[in-house]
């Protein structure tokens, strides 16, 4: 059976739920975007046009929420690594669209085309990471192609899932032609969705003119989209966890309204990738232990929707990979887990709330996920895993270890990380006392150098895909 941490009762969702309802009702959302506009006025809010806020009432999120998808796929290319949505599994996915990386030398520099191609190596060859994420963001291409780099060079790297685009109409569509390039058409990849979509709310309570236009045009286009607030305790929410539960979940229920307004059935993701904020500093505080308790609370109002869900764990706020970035990536990264969301970003290569992706932080958070997945499994009881006849049989011989029992479930039974250190100090030693951020850096390398993906992309998609990415740079100048 599974492990699962949920600190909120029946009662105490409801009372968020309601309080969330009071908030969409009587303070509102201010819509920057005018088709979002026009769906909500025409399924009953009311738009004050001075404001630009608008005040929804409870049945339209109700029956919107109704129109919502339970289950959903999200497909890889090859289609050995598509994620079930709304089936109980926890996915993990790198971490996301960092500006600057942490090379192989330890220098921090900012992120190239280069590094996109070797992260997305990477995501695909370590086992304990499901989603392909945007690992990084290329600063040595234009900013208005850096997209298509990304769509493009994660299907040629990964046949893991990917991410899609959702900043403006313009650039939202141009992911859905390339991504349609390796589907077959449109309606093929609407059937076969392969781009998760990102239209993040701006707290408090705004949605921005060009992630709103994504959201719109993923949702008609029947590409997963998840709408993740970050809200700032004590910065751009309440300071308290509760308040920051009700502000974000009237963030992403206006959100998941607006895409189902725009397509009934669009597949929506419940989310999460709200922090706290250090008062000391001014940053934000993505390793904090409250930012468990923020995740675990999202998840419980996922699932108390019934929606497909998203949160963040594996962040950390120090500058390097060391004792912090362990502890806190660890604790938050297990925390999401446990309260059950269906895909953990930033599981995997996170340093600097995310602002930095590290290529042995990267390496080292596959074995961190491989023992967070290990833990939530919990404890199979069958017949076989209680092993009475084992040890009446092995403790008369007084050891089991060459009991066939014990060579049926030894590697299934127990995690063993690759990248960090189980053996004598005697061993260590004779091995070069080679410390753990160098064997990552040193196995980062090797995979980057070796790795070949199992399935090649097709010649001729290929070329397509690279032929679309000249004509928008034609098009657009640059």
């Amino acid at each position: 059976m599974g492990v699962r941490y949920e600190p909120l009762s029946n009662a105490e969702l409801e009372r968020i739920d309601g309080a969330t309802m009071r908030v969409l009702r009587e303070t509102g959302v201010k819509v920057l975007e005018s088709e979002a506009v026009s769906l909500l006025e025409k399924a009953g809010a009311k738009f004050d046009k001075k404001t630009r806020i608008a005040k929804i009432p409870e049945s339209l999120i109700r029956d919107c929420l109704k129109g919502a998808p339970r289950r959903f796929r999200l497909c890889g290319r090859e289609g050995k690594h598509d994620l079930l949505f709304g089936e109980g599994n926890v996915y993990t996915g790198t971490v996301g669209t960092p500006v600057m990386t942490e090379g192989l030398d330890g220098v921090v520099r900012p992120s190239t085309v280069n590094d996109v191609e070797n992260f997305y190596k990477l995501a695909d060859a370590l086992p304990n990471i499901d989603h392909s994420g945007w690992a990084c963001w290329p600063r040595d291409v234009p900013e208005r192609l850096a997209h298509l780099y990304e769509i493009y060079l994660g299907f040629r790297h990964s046949t893991k899932t990917l991410d899609g685009w959702n900043w403006g109409r313009e650039m939202t569509e141009e992911s859905i032609d390339l991504a349609a390039i390796v589907a077959g058409g449109r309606e093929e990849l609407k059937e076969k969705p392969m781009l998760l979509g990102f239209a993040n709310p701006v707290s408090p309570l705004t949605l921005s003119k060009e992630a709103t236009e994504g959201l719109i045009s993923y949702a008609k286009a029947g590409q997963p989209c998840v709408y993740p607030p970050e809200c700032l305790a004590g910065g751009t929410s309440p300071a308290t966890v509760a308040g920051l539960l009700v502000q974000q979940n009237a963030e992403v229920l206006v959100s998941i309204a607006v895409a189902q307004l725009a397509e009934r059935g669009a597949p929506s993701i419940y989310s999460s990738v709200s922090g706290m904020m250090d008062m000391r500093t001014g940053s934000i505080a993505l390793g904090a232990p409250e930012v468990g308790l923020i995740m675990a609370g999202a998840a419980q109002l996922a699932r108390f929707y019934g929606i497909p869900s998203r949160g963040t764990g594996g962040n950390t706020e120090s500058m390097s990979v060391d004792y912090q970035a362990g502890v806190e990536s660890m604790g938050t990264l297990l925390m999401a887990a446990l309260s059950g969301w269906d895909i953990v970003y930033d599981a995997a290569g996170s340093i600097e709330s995310s602002l930095t992706a590290s290529y042995a932080k990267m390496v080292l958070d596959n074995d961190v996920c491989g023992e967070v997945k290990r833990i939530i499994s919990g404890i199979d009881l069958s017949e076989e895993s209680l092993a009475v006849d084992v040890i009446g049989v092995a403790a008369a011989k007084g050891g089991f270890l060459s009991s066939p029992h014990t060579l049926r479930h030894f590697r299934t039974e127990t995690y063993s990380p690759s990248s960090f250190w189980r053996g004598s100090r005697t061993l260590w030693e004779s091995q070069g006392r080679r410390d753990v951020i160098t064997k990552a850096r040193e196995a980062a390398e090797q995979i980057i150098r070796e790795h070949r993906i199992s399935a090649p992309l097709d010649r001729e998609v290929d070329r397509r895909m690279t032929d679309y990415i000249k004509k928008v740079k034609k098009r657009k100048g640059v």
